[in-house]
């Protein structure tokens, strides 16, 4: 399956409409397709919303996603999508997004086990990649923070090679979590690197997207935007003139 009749075995970049009007002008039409993005920021800072943005204005083209998730159960994940006014439930029941959680009953963290699940989430990756056109994985912190560089390294070229062969993939991270030579080498992978803070609004705390780099937009994009999240109507845009990081 494809955009805008993409086969997915390489040719042009399409531009996949994020369902949020104002959002999709900011970012000069929408998320460049196929493409690796990496979304980077610290806690509550609105990495998982955005991915659940694109996630929704993808299988709302009628694209096939899937979630692999660190910081919540499968339910907990859905749940908090329906909380920021961004609802996957209709495309989790319908097939069209499946969701897999390295939180389940029983599971412990230790430096092995996120060292294993590291590999197994890229074995995983390449061999369903046929059956998906988006991938997000939210996030890739609890899971890298003690792999060796190498693994580190070689799961950023594993969805390097998945968005060269046509799917469009997001990787959020923690800040600072890996070391800074690691992350100045999956940035250089990348697509797209976005920066997420938070910034001071009247005494409210709002949310500022800083797009260090966007390869594939077709028109001038802005590089900073700033929003919240409203479980009335997702994520909405407040002027940027008004806030102060």
């Amino acid at each position: 399956m494809g955009v805008n009749g993409k086969n997915g075995s390489g040719g042009p970049t399409y531009l996949i409409p994020t369902g949020n009007e104002e959002f999709d002008i900011k970012l000069g039409g929408g998320i460049p397709y196929p493409s690796l993005i990496i979304v980077e920021g610290p806690h509550g800072t609105g990495k998982t919303a955005l991915t659940q943005l694109i996630l929704k204005g993808s299988l709302t083209l009628g694209l096939r996603g899937v979630a692999i998730v660190t910081e919540s159960t499968i339910t907990g994940y859905i749940k908090k999508a329906e909380a920021a006014g961004l609802s996957l439930t209709d495309y989790f029941t319908a097939g069209m997004l499946d969701v897999y959680s390295t939180q389940f009953e029983g599971s412990r963290w230790s430096r092995s086990s996120s060292t294993r699940l590291l590999d197994m989430v890229g074995r995983f990756l390449m061999e369903s990649a046929p059956s998906y056109d988006v991938i997000a994985i939210d996030s890739l912190s609890h899971i890298a923070i003690y792999a060796s560089p190498i693994r580190v390294l070689n799961f950023f070229n594993t969805v390097r090679i998945l968005a060269d062969k046509g799917k469009l993939v997001v990787v959020t991270l923690h800040e600072s979590v890996l070391r800074e030579d690691l992350t100045t080498r999956a940035r250089a992978t990348c697509d797209g690197y976005f920066k997420l803070s938070l910034a001071s609004l009247a005494g409210k705390t709002v949310k500022v997207l800083k797009i260090v780099k966007l390869k594939g937009a077709r028109s001038r994009f802005e590089p900073t935007i700033t929003f919240d999240v409203d479980p009335s109507f997702g994520i909405k845009l407040v002027p940027i003139a008004l806030a102060s990081v």
